[in-house]
């Protein structure tokens, strides 16, 4: 089964179209042949990334084998000034390091403690959705970043302080290149 998603493209296009259809929507720039197959790889001039549609090889391409799939130096150049040298951004026996360090977190049920937590942001985004059209990347955005600030720092995303994180946060996304 392949999960919900934004319409693919057909066939192939243009780098120009390619980068076009990218920075507006990075799943509808996909060709749809990614979609169908258990993982994939992508590559362009600059950028090689893997799409993985089976749940198995997840856990094989981001824990068991992560140093045969590292985060790229493009992305890892964005992301370094908002995340610093943080376990999203490293690679090698600094991101090894870093993931024993969270890895407890994750372990004997203790992601079930946050549960709650998502389950308030969730609905506090239920709750942001009007009739009619709808931003969903916004809305999509702001209900991650409650869920971040919920589970992390046990305050909803509303708070004045986490409020401005988010739109800091947006500010930069927005003006990167990728």
């Amino acid at each position: 089964m392949i999960p919900p998603k934004p319409a693919a493209r057909e066939g192939r296009v243009s780098l120009f179209c390619y980068w076009r259809l990218f920075r507006q929507d990075i799943l509808s720039a996909q060709p749809a042949r990614l979609y169908r197959a258990k993982m994939a790889e992508f590559r362009a001039p600059g950028l090689k990334s893997y799409l993985v549609n089976e749940l198995p090889l997840v856990r094989t391409v981001l824990v068991d084998r992560a140093s045969d799939f590292p985060k790229s130096d493009r992305v890892t150049r964005g992301l370094r000034p908002l995340l610093g040298q943080s376990v999203f951004v490293t690679n090698g026996s600094d991101w090894a390091r870093q993931r024993r360090i969270i890895d407890p977190a994750f372990e004997g049920g203790r992601v079930k403690d946050s549960f709650p937590a998502m389950l308030k942001a969730a609905r506090a985004v239920a709750a942001r959705i009007s009739e009619g059209e709808v931003d969903v990347e916004a809305l999509a955005s702001h209900g991650t970043a409650d869920v971040i600030f919920r589970t992390l720092f046990s305050i909803p995303i509303e708070n004045e302080l986490a409020a401005a994180v988010f739109e800091e946060f947006r500010t930069y996304q927005r003006s990167q290149p990728i």
